[in-house]
């Protein structure tokens, strides 16, 4: 029995590595994986940059309003604009620069006011 034990051990290498069906199966495990991770993250990626869009814009109102009360101050130009805001510090020049790609506007949307009736 040792000497069978022995001839075995000799003729037998070492198992090393991964067999071809081993790796196929862990790719398309990780495959898989991507596919439900990928959508999600662009999802939220859009949810973000939907609520920062969101935030300048609230931002961007409330410099407007400051800028307006303050106007006494500049009275060359006292309507409120996106290049008076940064002219006089108002925004960031970051802020400015995503204002302006974005398409900010400086005039806060009337609410609709659901008891006054139209016709």
């Amino acid at each position: 029995m040792k000497m069978l034990k022995r001839i075995m051990l000799k003729t037998t290498a070492p198992r090393r590595g991964f067999t071809l069906i081993e790796m196929v199966i862990v790719l398309g495990i990780i495959a898989l994986l991507m596919l439900i991770v990928i959508p999600n993250l662009n999802k939220q990626r859009e949810n973000a940059s939907k609520h920062q869009r969101e935030a300048l814009q609230e931002v961007v109102y409330n410099q407007a309003e400051m800028y307006q009360n303050d106007a006494a101050d500049h009275p060359k130009d006292p309507a409120a604009s996106l290049d008076n805001l940064k002219t006089y510090h108002y925004l960031t020049p970051a802020q400015y620069d995503q204002a302006k790609r974005d398409g900010v506007e400086l005039q806060r949307p009337v609410p609709n006011n659901p008891d006054s009736k139209t016709e």
